[in-house]
């Protein structure tokens, strides 16, 4: 007996778990999961995709299809930040890899912080909907190091070359003394 209708989806979201400075980049991920009796736990994929992953998890049949020519799609996450004045900000939406329900996205805090993240699926012909948040606190932006400046160490290559090349007279020298004294001998 096969039934149709909607499953219920379950949707996670992380962000970082200690605070970051301004202007760093954090990475938002999370997972978007089937809760059907039948596949509780299995990814979340698109209705385009919901043929050919049925048949994959219920009748053995290869995950790229028959004649290994599909290749199956997530479902839209939809990120949003609100801050701590309530402003919302739309971080963007992010597809699901179907093969394992899960999505990241990148983002950059734009001020210091409290911030919630939802991600949010909207559900569609096959899923019903869900949502996860989380937080991200964003602190000040670290303090330039500032190096001391160097003094530029004094260049001694006049004086070596001078030395050098008083040490060679001084040995000319003395070898033309010493020349002189043995051929009046």
């Amino acid at each position: 007996m096969y039934v149709f209708g909607k499953g219920k989806s379950a949707t996670t979201v992380a962000a970082p778990m200690t605070e970051v400075s301004k202007g760093t980049g954090v990475l938002i991920e999370g997972t978007v999961l089937d809760q059907s009796p039948a596949q509780p736990g299995t990814p979340c994929v698109s209705v385009d995709s919901m043929g050919t992953y049925m048949e994959y998890l219920h009748m053995q049949q290869p995950i790229d299809g028959i004649w290994h020519n599909i290749t199956l799609t997530g479902v839209p996450v939809s990120l949003t930040a609100i801050a701590a004045d309530g402003s919302y900000i739309d971080i963007g939406t992010v597809t699901t890899d179907a093969y394992h329900g899960t999505f990241a996205c990148p983002w950059t805090p734009p001020n210091e912080g409290m911030y919630r993240i939802i991600a949010s699926f909207a559900g569609d012909d096959s899923y019903g909907s869900s949502s996860a948040s989380t937080a991200v606190s964003v602190g000040p932006a670290p303090e330039p190091i500032e190096f001391p400046q160097q003094s530029t160490p004094p260049d001694y290559t006049m004086t070596i070359v001078g030395t050098g090349i008083g040490i060679v007279i001084a040995v000319a020298i003395v070898g033309l003394l010493i020349f002189l004294a043995l051929r009046k001998r």
